[in-house]
């Protein structure tokens, strides 16, 4: 399994500016809208019991990548005790079915030289690798057998637990962990977003006793109607279509309903925490503002997205002051916009020596800047700028290996189910719809003090 942190990091803490590679296109309004991001022959379909599959042929010949999406994450977690359950069942999956022990699973991708990994985020788990196209149906089977077939005892599922538990004790050692559980925290009262993936330390020292409630929250979310195959690469349609019939089809859906998600009421006040590692480190800073969940039917995540290159990207007048002339901070970095559920957009500092006792300027210096995107109008040009700096980066980095196009599927898809594989087309034709009034208007609706959360976390 991938690195928490590490995957942490990719979603959260990317620095602005390579947020790029992961957001659209490239027009403004008045630009002729391009051609779409996704010319390469693809098909989309549902199987009879739900399951959705993706398949697009890449020029990578003898190689398929395979993801298989969950739509399930700490958003999930609902009951009281029961935090981190989603990267919990992560490991899980990884324990052997009823058919092979988890050895035999992980020696069999080994015999075929194909990668095999996952991750758990707040929205989903992704199971991901790559494989030759001759043993492309080797895989199929055995990924369908762990996600039909899953079966570990008792002493496997404690042996995991004390895993997990190691995994979270080296993570919270780092800053950034510490800053996304203060945050979480302090951002959210009601809405499960309130904890982080890995979960809360006390729920996962109980893991080991959560035998029968694990497969309880397996029968909920591990199905077929939440459940995806994306293959991209050296891919034959009607052989891949053939093969995920034959070892999904069968797969049922059970009874048992999805937990209700409640909803966080909309703040009303701006909220600050203020915690003292017990460690040197050095200063951070996390400016979050409430914004709504991910859409392409509306512009707000895309124009957040732009803003965001625009006024804090290592271009940006902020970073210009404050990273490089003064050199208060060596690091910026702004968090991702793209949440199931309305979420927090973050703006993250991390100080220098000559920043230390800083923090009061700095908080000022991002007000002042969000409280300027509200005010004024950027113009079309920086705006146009920024659109095509987007777009390039987006094709050189979603295209540049099938494991990355698969990724990007699995994400958008993942967000707006309804839109499938359309939904990262959608995403672009909505960044080539913002306008200046666009960005104006979002500023003023949600980067407001009534919404913001400040956590500033310093070392001893």
């Amino acid at each position: 399994m991938n690195s928490f942190l590490g995957r942490w990091f990719w979603l959260k803490s990317m620095a602005v500016g390579l947020m790029a590679f992961f957001v659209g296109p490239a027009h403004s309004s008045q630009e002729k809208v391009q051609d779409k991001l996704l010319k390469l022959p693809h098909q989309e379909f549902r199987l009879k019991n739900g399951l959705r599959v993706f398949l697009v042929k890449f020029p990578s010949p003898g190689v398929v990548a395979y993801q298989l999406p969950v739509r399930v994450g700490s958003r999930n977690e609902v009951e009281k005790g029961k935090t981190g359950f989603a990267h919990f069942f992560e490991h899980l999956m990884f324990r052997g079915t009823k058919n092979r022990s988890g050895k035999e699973f992980g020696d069999l991708y080994t015999r075929l030289g194909a990668e095999n990994n996952a991750w758990t985020d707040n929205d989903m788990t992704n199971y991901h690798g790559v494989v030759a196209k001759k043993y492309l149906p080797q895989i199929l089977e055995a990924e369908a057998d762990r996600f039909r077939n899953l079966s570990f005892d008792e002493k496997l599922l404690k042996d995991e637990a004390g895993a997990v538990m190691g995994e979270y004790m080296k993570n919270i050692s780092q800053p950034e962990a510490v800053l996304e559980e203060k945050l979480a925290e302090a951002a959210f009262k009601v809405h499960p977003y309130g904890h982080t993936t890995m979960g809360y330390r006390e729920d996962i020292q109980k893991f080991s006793e959560r035998y029968k409630d694990v497969w309880v929250f397996f029968e909920r979310y591990y199905r077929p109607s939440n459940v995806s195959v994306v293959l991209v690469g050296d891919v034959d349609f009607a052989k891949s279509r053939q093969l995920i019939e034959k070892y999904f089809g069968k797969w049922k859906n059970p009874q048992t309903a999805q937990a209700l998600i409640a909803s966080e009421p909309e703040q009303a006040e701006a909220r600050k925490v203020e915690s003292r590692l017990g460690q040197k480190a050095q200063t951070r800073i996390t400016v979050a503002y409430k914004i709504p969940g991910f859409s392409t039917r509306t512009p707000d995540i895309a124009a957040i997205e732009l803003l965001s290159e625009m006024f804090f990207s290592k271009t940006s007048d902020f970073q210009n002051q404050f990273r490089f002339e003064k050199k208060w901070v060596d690091v910026v970095y702004t968090g991702r916009a793209e949440w199931i559920d309305p979420y927090v957009w973050t703006i993250n500092l991390r100080l220098s020596a000559l920043g230390e006792g800083k923090e009061a300027e700095l908080l000022t210096a991002i007000q002042t800047t969000v409280r300027g995107i509200a005010s004024q109008q950027v113009s079309q040009d920086r705006l146009g700028e920024t659109k095509k700096r987007f777009r390039n980066a987006a094709l050189s980095s979603w295209f540049k290996s099938p494991s990355d196009l698969a990724d990007r599927i699995a994400w958008y898809s993942n967000l707006e189910p309804d839109q499938g594989i359309k939904a990262l087309d959608a995403h672009f034709a909505q960044l080539a719809k913002v306008t200046p009034a666009h960005i104006q208007a979002v500023a003023k609706k949600h980067l407001v003090d009534s919404k913001m959360t400040t956590v500033i976390l310093r070392g001893q």
